[in-house]
């Protein structure tokens, strides 16, 4: 079997991860990256030892010279439409990270592509292949609940400080994290409720992440540095190092006073068709992480944790609790799921598999992110209806 010859687009954080899990497979070539700092994607060619692997800083000029049958888009979420649609139009396979996008008309504008491309597009929401979601899954499809009644989602992310200080802050790259951050759990709800979301009503605030006038602008000019748990290392990264030589902001902004329009805390309220009601939590104030989930419905409950290997069965005639055993290696990403994510779209490549997520139904998590911010904003439940789906 030959390989499938990939493009990588974006080469941040969970790019460079990207380029260095896919560089180590025998069914894969990477025949070229690309980055808006064309320095970024020539370090990682080089510390992955990619010989023959060539470098852009523009998608246009990589599709007009290198041959790929597929794209895998990484950048920061709100540039993926600039990327995906002309891949499509150029009769490539694409991965696209979740989110879809930030706005309601870019997704629309990758659906349209998609549509005309054939149906090419593999949205990476990898929570639908971490095992103890796609075995919630199972459960709620069997029936063994009942009708669905309440679907309950908390997520605490001790990572979060470091949004605050990176692109995630700002709506313009990110969308907010209603839509950044929120996107993947908004999209579980939407998958275990199966049905269409009709309101959301959103309460969040930023009270902890707020300006200290006795903190500088950067941790290395900081006289509370020595002290403050948020304070970023004195070493940037390589990749890092090479973004702000190229003009990109400094890795030590302040968590502080580093502008920002996103909040640190939020719930988020859904009610689906069939009567459902779902409710989320972010904090990204916590000092730690994990993903909780609670399904409920007339015959049963069933809940338990990304950070764990059972779920907890609740049946409620006749009454019983039942532990269901999930198999997961929690050595990987994402509780386990960040391997067969990747492995799916190459199998989706060759004609083998279908994408768990499509653009069809990846602009749903988007929406009830905008609804989301715009509910937190004017202080008042939004009709999914504006956003016709």
């Amino acid at each position: 079997m030959s390989k499938i010859k990939v493009a990588i687009v974006g080469v941040g954080g969970r790019g460079s991860w990207l380029v260095e899990t896919v560089a180590k497979r025998s069914d894969v070539e990477i025949t070229a990256v690309c980055d808006r700092y064309i320095r970024r994607a020539a370090y990682i060619v080089q510390q992955c030892q990619l010989t023959g692997t060539r470098v852009f800083d523009d998608i246009g000029p990589l599709l007009a010279a290198v041959e790929c049958d597929a794209v895998m888009v990484t950048t920061t979420d709100a540039h993926h439409a600039e990327v995906v649609v002309p891949a499509l139009k150029a009769g490539k396979f694409v991965f696209c990270e979740k989110p879809l996008e930030t706005t309601a008309r870019k997704c629309k504008a990758i659906i349209a592509a998609d549509h005309q491309a054939g149906g090419k597009t593999f949205v990476g929401f990898n929570l639908r292949y971490a095992p103890v979601y796609a075995r919630v899954k199972q459960i709620i499809d069997s029936g063994a609940l009942g009708d669905l009644l309440t679907i309950q989602a908390d997520e605490f992310y001790d990572g979060g400080r470091t949004y605050f200080r990176r692109w995630n802050r700002s709506r313009a790259e990110g969308g907010g994290l209603w839509i950044t951050k929120a996107s993947h759990d908004f999209d579980l709800l939407y998958w275990f409720a199966g049905a269409k979301p009709l309101e959301v009503q959103a309460m969040a605030a930023k009270t902890y992440y707020v300006p200290k006038a006795e903190a500088a602008m950067q941790c290395r000019h900081c006289r509370l540095e020595a002290t403050c748990p948020d304070r970023a290392p004195r070493e940037a990264p390589a990749l890092v190092q090479i973004r702000e030589e190229s003009g990109g902001e400094p890795h030590d902004l302040c968590l502080y006073n580093a502008p920002s329009d996103t909040f640190d805390h939020g719930i988020a309220t859904v009610a689906f068709e069939r009567s459902i009601l779902a409710t989320y939590t972010c904090n990204v104030v916590a000092g730690f992480s994990d993903r909780r989930i609670r399904v409920a419905g007339t015959k049963g409950t069933i809940e338990g944790c990304l950070s764990g290997t059972t779920l907890t069965l609740y049946k409620r005639d006749p009454s019983a609790c039942i532990q269901v055993p999930v198999d997961v290696d929690l050595g990987i990403s994402h509780g386990g799921a960040d391997a067969d994510v990747q492995e799916s779209f190459f199998r989706f490549v060759r004609g083998e598999a279908e994408p768990k997520c499509r653009p069809a139904d990846a602009i749903t998590p988007v929406c009830l992110g905008l609804a989301a911010t715009l509910s937190g904003d004017t202080h008042r439940a939004v009709s999914m209806a504006r956003y016709r789906l």
